[in-house]
């Protein structure tokens, strides 16, 4: 349930306003699935385009905490932004609920740190194709825990989706032992966090806005010490890492982060739960074609036809996700 901050009634007007004009209009639906395919490209792209800015030799001393730390600090400011501006409403910050949210965000910590090493190791269509493993473990999870049907077809297509993934690391020439060990970590903290998530929206009263700020606030407040503690800080202020392109870079996708959360949450307003997992599942297609085309990805021939069986599969799970008549 959301709770507007203040009882100014022009702030809550606004705010009411603003999603009623987000629901108006027969494109509407198909705009949100735009924007939310585009921040969902883009960050991926923008995340891999951080190490590259790194001189090889000195991207094992990049501050890779620090730059997640960023990150979730421009979305904190963004969200007070939009807060102060009449665009969004929240709890204001409670401890109470900042504890009952706390597992999630350590899953989510995990989500972030994981994903990003995993970038900084491996190329973007192995880990995009990678993540299809998540889906076996999400599928399963939602089985075992929530007693969810799973049909005969979305079982084939998380089968397709996983052969495919681990036959095209068997042909990846940049394999990365370190990048694989992320990929894997990043498949469990990702289920982990959508799985947990599910039970949390379920008996933590938070506005989906509220997730947003307490994910990213209480991140902030986790990757500092860590930071200190990996001697992050030095890194971050080493000239020749901290170059134009680095800060560039770091700075869009801090902006790219907040506004993929908000194309998310829009979509997830204007269609629904089923169309936002399946423009979710769809977004992979874009995301491995830019990545092979923009970061040289190399692979032999055998593993680029793996990497598009795994596409398949996750476009015929995309299928399997449609509401039945």
């Amino acid at each position: 349930m959301s709770v507007a901050l203040s009882g100014d009634k022009s702030s809550s007007s606004s705010i009411s306003s603003w999603k009623s004009s987000l629901s108006q209009g027969p494109l509407t639906g198909v705009l949100s699935c735009l924007l939310y395919t585009f921040c969902s490209v883009s960050m991926v792209l923008a995340n891999k385009a951080i190490p590259m800015t790194v001189n090889p030799e000195l991207r094992s001393e990049m501050p890779q905490v620090a730059v997640l730390l960023f990150q979730c600090a421009v979305a904190v400011v963004l969200v007070e932004l939009a807060r102060c501006f009449g665009y969004a409403e929240y709890q204001t910050f409670q401890w109470t609920l900042a504890k009952q949210w706390l597992p999630v965000n350590l899953l989510f910590i995990s989500m972030l740190v994981t994903g990003f090493l995993s970038l900084v190791h491996a190329s973007v269509p192995m880990v995009t194709i990678f993540k299809n493993l998540t889906n076996l473990i999400t599928v399963s999870g939602d089985w075992y825990l929530y007693n969810e049907e799973v049909s005969n077809l979305t079982v084939i297509s998380v089968l397709i989706m996983s052969a495919g993934a681990v036959l095209a690391g068997m042909n990846d020439l940049e394999f990365s032992w370190a990048g694989y060990f992320w990929m894997l970590m990043n498949c469990f903290s990702t289920s982990g966090y959508v799985l947990y998530t599910k039970y949390a929206t379920a008996n933590i009263k938070l506005s989906k806005m509220g997730m947003l700020y307490y994910n990213n606030l209480l991140s902030t407040i986790l990757l500092i010490p860590m930071c200190l503690y990996l001697g992050e800080w030095h890194k971050a202020t080493n000239p020749a890492i901290l170059t134009p392109a680095y800060v560039l870079s770091n700075a869009l996708a801090g902006f790219l982060g907040f506004y993929l959360n908000f194309a998310s949450l829009w979509c997830l307003q204007v269609t629904s739960a089923t169309t936002y997992a399946i423009v979710g599942s769809l977004n992979k297609v874009p995301i491995t074609v830019l990545g092979f085309v923009i970061f040289d990805a190399k692979m032999t021939p055998e593993g680029i036809g793996f990497v598009a069986l795994a596409t398949l599969g996750g476009m015929l799970y995309a299928y399997s996700k449609l509401p039945k008549k």
